[in-house]
């Protein structure tokens, strides 16, 4: 054979293979996606010491751990969310972090945020204050049960007098007591100290 007749069959076998690539590839796009049936969650599993302990005359439940854990992030979340918010002021918003934060608390405790609102707007000055506070480490556990937690974690806190120019940092531990009312955590108190 001469070369030219090889050359021009290597050719038609190039494009033969291509266009066969390209109809494979055009094919599996336009194909239908089978319907994948929704897998169901996985049973909580339970073992004889997880089981609840029951009587005659009434029943307990216990939660798994994974509701647990649920319960344990729910708390973090709200101490996290009480605390920056809390700890960030500014003379120019009159208060309003505190007034914010009234529905995160327990109804004894919320009377306590609304005097604290009294307070400041009674002692806001003429010149300009702001503090602004982060959260910087994850929530520790100090104590918890069913109904209660109380969580601790260390925030920085940036504080300006007069003008932004003139700002210190500080860092500050916070101790946030919560406690569970139905399904929800709400603050029952707090106590700020130096941090390191």
């Amino acid at each position: 054979m001469e070369r030219k007749t090889k050359l021009e069959i290597g050719l038609a076998v190039a494009v033969l293979i291509f266009f066969l690539a390209f109809l494979i590839y055009w094919k599996m796009q336009n194909a239908p996606v089978a319907d994948v049936p929704a897998v169901a969650a996985p049973a909580a599993i339970t073992t004889a010491k997880d089981k609840p302990k029951t009587s005659s005359t009434s029943s307990t439940t216990t939660e798994t751990p994974a509701a647990v854990a649920v319960h344990e992030t729910s708390a973090i979340t709200v101490a996290r969310t009480f605390v920056e918010r809390l700890g960030s002021y500014s003379s120019e918003a009159d208060a309003a972090n505190i007034e914010d934060i009234i529905p995160m608390a327990t109804a004894s405790f919320q009377k306590k945020l609304e005097a604290l609102v009294k307070e400041v707007r009674s002692n806001t000055g003429s010149s300009y204050y702001s503090i602004s506070t982060l959260v910087m480490t994850a929530p520790k556990t100090v104590s918890a049960s069913a109904t209660e937690t109380v969580l601790s974690m260390t925030t920085q806190r940036i504080e300006t007098i007069d003008s932004p120019g003139n700002s210190t940092k500080k860092y500050q531990n916070i101790t946030v007591t919560l406690v569970k009312s139905g399904t929800t955590w709400l603050v029952d108190g707090y106590t700020w100290t130096d941090g390191a």
